[in-house]
């Protein structure tokens, strides 16, 4: 069997489009299609229905696409032990990301791990958690950075880097404000009840943030007044320091922002929190590779949480 065709197929159900694969796979349109057309003649079976503009995986198209990317996984686990045992490590790490926060960790681990292993490149891919959770049982990503509460997790692994609480925003000009505490390092803790009147910016509805979050305000007796939802944690401090509304976000996210100092801050006493991880497959076997960029995470993890309340 041919990895390489195996790969044909599964990038052709990602991209949806022959054109699409072919530019991403190096190879020419005429020539990925006549591939696609004989592989089909020769199984006996239609692996995708097509339009003008797109391919949709057939029943029978599922199957082999899924079976070939656990091939494929199978591949990049067996080659990872080989080059561990011959000491020149190369390859790729597809590694997803979440917004903001996986980006940050990312690149500041990521100088220190080319250094020692410079033949590693990265596939990056921002995506929230319950995408990079299929994306991962799928096996198109390697490991992914995700952020959750122990109820969410699913049948994956999962290596704890920290744990950080989220936090309220309140205008400078709030009421409430005088009681917020006067050092950076130290912040007051009110109940989430005591602002059931005020206007509220958060992110998106369907976030993992959101799973957070609403049941608090359940908890706290209310439902928030909610005049904006973003992906864009720096946007809500934003919205916050200009005295629009108040928010509540990773605690992380809102002390790198500029206008963090043009906000009050609080803890809340029923403590919303979750836990920041990287994520893999049971069955995915970590090189030595693998395990320094982990570690590089988990040091990562250990400075953020020296520098959060949770410390």
């Amino acid at each position: 069997m041919d990895l390489k065709q195996l790969e044909y197929i599964v990038t052709i159900a990602e991209k949806g489009n022959i054109s699409k694969a072919a530019e991403s796979l190096f190879i020419s349109q005429s020539g990925l299609n006549q591939y696609l057309i004989k592989l089909e003649k020769d199984l006996g079976v239609r692996l995708f229905d097509r339009n003008k503009h797109f391919l949709r995986p057939t029943q029978a198209g599922k199957i082999y696409v899924k079976n070939a990317i656990e091939i494929l996984k199978i591949q990049r686990n067996t080659y990872s032990m080989l080059e561990d045992l011959k000491g020149n490590v190369s390859g790729e790490v597809a590694l997803g990301l979440t917004h903001e926060h996986g980006i940050d960790i990312f690149t500041s681990v990521f100088p220190q791990f080319n250094q020692r292993y410079p033949g590693i490149t990265f596939s990056l891919m921002e995506r929230i958690v319950s995408e990079q959770h299929q994306l991962l049982l799928d096996g198109v990503l390697d490991f992914g950075i995700v952020m959750l509460q122990d109820t969410e997790k699913i049948n994956l692994r999962y290596i704890h880097l920290y744990t950080e609480q989220l936090i309220l925003g309140i205008p400078k000009n709030h009421p409430m404000a005088a009681y917020a505490a006067s050092s950076r390092d130290t912040l007051t803790s009110v109940e989430l009840e005591s602002f059931k009147n005020d206007k509220f910016s958060l992110i998106f509805g369907t976030s993992t943030m959101r799973r957070v979050l609403d049941p608090c305000f359940r908890d706290a007796g209310f439902q928030p007044s909610i005049v904006i939802e973003t992906a864009m944690n720096h946007a809500l401090v934003q919205m916050v320091a200009s005295g629009y509304c108040c928010t509540i976000l990773p605690e992380s996210r809102a002390r790198v922002s500029p206008y963090y100092s043009q906000c009050a801050w609080f803890t809340l006493t029923s403590h919303p929190h979750w836990g920041v991880y990287i994520a893999c497959r049971k069955d995915t076997q970590l090189s030595e590779a693998h395990k320094y960029f982990i570690r590089l995470a988990q040091n990562y993890g250990r400075r953020m949480e020296t520098q959060l309340l949770l410390a």
